[in-house]
């Protein structure tokens, strides 16, 4: 991520069709924003999170982001979390191409062992994106959020490394 995705962020980040899938729905200024980059590039050399902006590979158009982050390297574990902004970009594969690109980098790089997450039971599309590239549902932790006047459970989920890998083999 870079100071210059702010303004792009900023076209979509308080929009309530995004943030109900998010979390918290109270808006954020230019400002907070700029001040949460600055944040992901402290916490990647602190080794405690990794931040990347999705980008469009032929056009360069930033989309979203994704993360792995709480990242613990005594226990080789993570939590994911992504973000595609513009929902006209949603559905084409950008999403699940990112999360496998992500899960490469934790699995292979970072030497992980276990990556998780957490999505509202409402994101019926997030769960089968997170479903396909291999995540298995672990848990529900009920009424964790309210959003849109009522509240919603988070789906939890992880992915085991040895897991992966067999997927991964099996994709080739």
């Amino acid at each position: 991520l870079e100071l210059s995705d702010v303004d792009v962020i900023m076209n979509y980040w308080n929009r309530l069709e995004l943030r109900k899938n998010l979390g918290p729905v109270i808006p954020h200024c230019k400002e907070e924003r700029e001040e949460w980059i600055r944040k992901t590039w402290k916490e990647r050399k602190e080794g405690t999170a990794y931040t990347f902006a999705i980008e469009a590979l032929d056009t360069k158009t930033f989309l979203g982001t994704c993360a792995l982050h709480s990242v613990r390297a005594i226990n080789y574990s993570a939590k994911v979390s992504i973000a595609i902004y513009d929902e006209a970009s949603r559905g084409k594969g950008y999403g699940t191409d990112a999360m496998q690109v992500l899960l490469k980098f934790g699995f292979d790089y970072l030497n992980l062992h276990r990556i998780a997450l957490s999505v509202f039971h409402t994101n019926p599309q997030a769960i089968h994106v997170y479903k396909k590239v291999g995540f298995k549902q672990v848990g529900v932790l009920r009424e964790t959020d309210f959003v849109n006047g009522t509240y919603v459970n988070d789906v939890v989920m992880d992915l085991l490394a040895r897991e992966w890998r067999t997927m991964a083999q099996n994709d080739e």
